[in-house]
């Protein structure tokens, strides 16, 4: 992950964690149904629905989410790296100033979501719903550098639905 020193001193680190409930991911809110400064490497959250809830400055490094719900929650300068996102809930989701590194999204909802300032690199959408996603200064990496999408039917054609 890049983040500067100043940013690690200051973070949560949550590793190799099991996320089986929404109990035992909510012992790590820092108010109701939020969750700041967080880093989780190597967890895995399955079958947790946490609907609205807000994710600022978190980090996800090698996480695997599955049957994970969190329609209309809001991820704010959160960063995603080598993360496999199957079988999950994120429609009406807010993604702002959201990175995505080496992810995969697998048969998940993300219609009627937001992404804005967000990055793409190496991340693949397959048999996922992309329906009136909203997307504004979205950057996708191809070719060695990072190209702003203006027309966004490259995800239609992306997403092998």
């Amino acid at each position: 992950m890049n983040k500067n020193k100043l940013d690690d001193e200051s973070r949560f680190l949550v590793k190799n964690e099991h996320f089986l409930t929404k109990s035992s991911l909510s012992k790590y809110c820092i108010a109701p149904e939020a969750f700041s400064r967080i880093s989780f490497v190597n967890c895995n959250f399955e079958n947790i629905e946490v609907m609205g809830n807000v994710f600022v400055l978190c980090h996800f490094q090698n996480c695997t989410f599955n049957q994970f719900w969190v329609r209309k929650a809001q991820f704010s300068s959160c960063y995603f790296e080598g993360c496999k996102i199957t079988n999950c809930n994120m429609t009406r989701a807010e993604f702002y100033k959201t990175d995505f590194t080496d992810c995969e999204f697998l048969s998940t909802d993300l219609a009627a979501s937001d992404f804005d300032i967000c990055k793409f690199r190496t991340t693949r959408f397959l048999k996922s719903d992309l329906n009136f996603i909203i997307a504004n200064d979205v950057k996708v990496w191809e070719s060695k550098e990072w190209v702003e999408v203006n027309d966004f039917s490259i995800f239609e054609k992306n997403s092998d639905k």
